[in-house]
């Protein structure tokens, strides 16, 4: 019954309107239906039915601009989060993360790509994917969050640098505490080596080491003369003009031995004043110990020379200009070196207001010369440790060669010209570089004799 009371009622609730001639009658179909059992299959006939269909749903809301920019950003902060962390991980070498930022900078690249293609393969903007009303506000937080994992990252390899430099400083401070200890057991057997028992002082002040320094000094003058001859070539100089105002009226036995007078030019004026205490000082002359007790001065003397021949000369000039030695270098510069001819050195050069005549770092002839000038300061303070004090002779222009206080500088020469009859010795055209006595020893000087022929 409740079957059939159901079905009554359903078609009831459907049925919209009829005609009046037919209400009895469907009046009495349902009566007839009521008492009757229908099969499920019955159709009611007589009736207009009208399906109902649901309101309209509301248009998918339009894809906004600002949202999908804010997606794109958000997504390009992740990718660049993302590859900063790639390379971070690759230095030092982390496997996982560097698999770990690699998907992670993939999936953000497929993501522009969806990004891309749903944009430009829908046109119509009411076909385009919709984005959820909040998805600005997320894709603002997300690219906060990506631009603080890259400021994160930053951070990591910033402290990785610190870190470096912090081991790095710890080495260096470790090295430097090295570097001291060796200084004090240096200093130390300085000490030692300065003040030294009398027999270690004899010892030390052989002939031997006076000779050995002595031909180191001239190694150092020949570089020298050999630099101011280049400069002088490049330069326009003549070299048979400037030999013959040093030494006029000398027969060179080759035209390149003129040279040998520049050189001699050198290194006289470097020896000048060899024979005072006061080596450094402008206008002293002569041997003066006055009032000094001459123990005290020898050992001044070999300590000053064990002392500047352990520093570089470039760092003590520059380091304290007024020191005794700066004084010395200053001096013998301005002697030998002409203002006009270091001027001609540097023509092509943009030297501003450089003053020529005074010994300068940006001078050509720098460190040539201060290094030269350091080898004779520390032949002469070694040469007045001995006792008697070391003694200096130079030969003069005109005088005979002796085999035993002279050298010829050209080895390979004989005389041209000689009188065999009066059987005259070689004339000395100039003392190249001068002489020297160690107590009753000569070392001797060489010199350039007048009238040679080369042996070929």
């Amino acid at each position: 019954m409740l079957q059939k009371f159901a079905l009554a009622f359903k078609t009831k609730t459907i049925e919209l309107f009829a005609e009046d001639e037919e209400e009895e009658e469907d009046r009495a179909s349902i009566s007839a239906a009521i008492d009757l059992d229908p099969a499920p299959e019955e159709i009611i006939t007589g009736q207009r039915v009208v399906v109902l269909k649901p309101d309209p749903l509301p248009p998918p809301p339009q894809l906004d601009p600002e949202t999908l920019i804010l997606a794109l950003f958000a997504t390009l902060s992740s990718f660049r989060a993302a590859y900063l962390h790639l390379q971070t991980a690759h230095s030092p070498l982390l496997p996982d993360a560097v698999r770990s930022a690699d998907r992670a900078a993939v999936s953000h690249l497929r993501r522009l790509s969806d990004l891309k293609d749903s944009y430009f393969q829908n046109p119509n903007p009411s076909t385009r994917p919709v984005l959820p009303f909040s998805s600005h506000l997320q894709a603002q937080v997300l690219e906060n969050q990506h631009l603080l994992r890259t400021f994160e990252a930053v951070v990591n390899r910033l402290q990785s640098d610190i870190d470096r430099k912090d081991a790095e400083a710890a080495a260096l401070k470790q090295r430097l505490r090295d570097v001291e200890t060796a200084n004090s057991k240096l200093a130390r057997r300085l000490d030692r080596a300065c003040t030294p028992p009398d027999g270690k002082v004899e010892a030390l002040l052989s002939i031997g080491v006076f000779d050995s320094v002595l031909k180191d000094t001239c190694r150092v003058v020949h570089r020298f003369t050999r630099r101011l001859v280049d400069l002088m070539k490049r330069s326009g100089w003549s070299l048979d003009m400037a030999a013959n105002s040093i030494y006029p009226n000398v027969d060179y036995a080759k035209a390149e031995h003129c040279s040998y007078a520049i050189l001699s030019y050198i290194c006289l004026g470097m020896f000048r004043g060899f024979d005072s205490e006061g080596f450094s000082r402008e206008g002293s002359g002569g041997i003066g110990l006055d009032g000094i007790d001459v123990n005290t001065q020898r050992m001044n003397s070999l300590t000053q020379f064990i002392e500047h021949s352990t520093v570089d000369p470039l760092e003590l000039i520059s380091g304290s200009s007024s020191c005794d030695f700066a004084k010395f270098c200053e001096r013998k510069y301005q002697q030998l070196i002409h203002p006009a001819m270091e001027s001609t050195f540097c023509r092509n050069s943009d030297h501003g207001e450089f003053e020529w005549g005074a010994l300068r770092a940006s001078g050509p002839l720098y460190e040539p010369f201060v290094s030269m000038a350091s080898s004779i300061w520390t032949l002469h303070k070694l040469a007045w440790a001995y006792d008697p004090v070391v003694g200096i002779f130079h030969v003069a222009k005109g005088t005979e060669f002796s085999m035993v206080y002279m050298e010829s500088i050209v080895q390979r020469a004989v005389t041209m010209g000689l009188d065999r009859e009066k059987k005259s010795r070689p004339k000395v055209g100039f003392t190249v570089v001068p002489g020297f006595r160690v107590g009753k020893t000569v070392i001797q000087s060489r010199v350039y004799l007048n009238g040679l022929k080369e042996v070929v």
